[in-house]
């Protein structure tokens, strides 16, 4: 009730749905779930990675940290991060085979994108509320190797100028 979630009723299973499709993340391994909430996505790609993998959570709210780590208590596979997503990338050194991104209207920026294609994930899963900043995002990765694969446009904001992406970023 204090967090930040979807206003349409279907939207969350909408787009977890897809980002289990794309994510596809193999068991055993490492992903990263940025700007992560309450931990939807964590959720997702704990299913996929199973006990012997690892999913980092960034989150920068504290309160929606607490709740993630309450959502997701039985999957010890999530460890959870709080902080701005740019310094907790900062002191990573690991190589995720996906990364899920959540970010606000903004977008996650140079800063981020750089950061995550430096990390060299195989995917990338973008889940977006403005395409504006998610265009401006996908040439930032176009200039570090990465191709838009796929993207899904959602209605998730009925009769008003909203829409919702998730893409699909691959290494090319």
């Amino acid at each position: 009730a204090h967090g930040f979630w979807q206003v349409h009723p279907q939207a969350a299973d909408a787009f977890a749905q897809v980002v289990r499709e794309w994510a596809d993340a193999s068991p055993g391994a490492r992903a990263w779930d940025l700007y992560a909430g309450v931990g939807l996505f964590a959720s997702v790609l704990a299913e996929q990675v199973g006990p012997k993998g690892r999913v980092l959570a960034v989150e920068s709210g504290r309160r929606a940290v607490a709740d993630g780590r309450e959502n997701l208590a039985g999957m010890r596979q999530v460890r959870w991060r709080c902080g701005q997503v740019e310094h907790v990338l900062r002191q990573r050194t690991d190589t995720p085979q996906v990364v899920v991104l959540d970010p606000p209207r903004k977008g996650a920026g140079r800063v981020v994108v750089e950061a995550v294609a430096t990390a060299g994930p195989d995917r990338v899963v973008y889940v977006a509320c403005d395409p504006a900043a998610l265009a401006r995002d996908v040439a930032i990765f176009g200039e570090h190797g990465y191709r838009l694969d796929k993207l899904r446009a959602f209605d998730a904001f009925p009769m008003t100028h909203h829409v919702e992406c998730v893409a699909l970023l691959r290494r090319a």
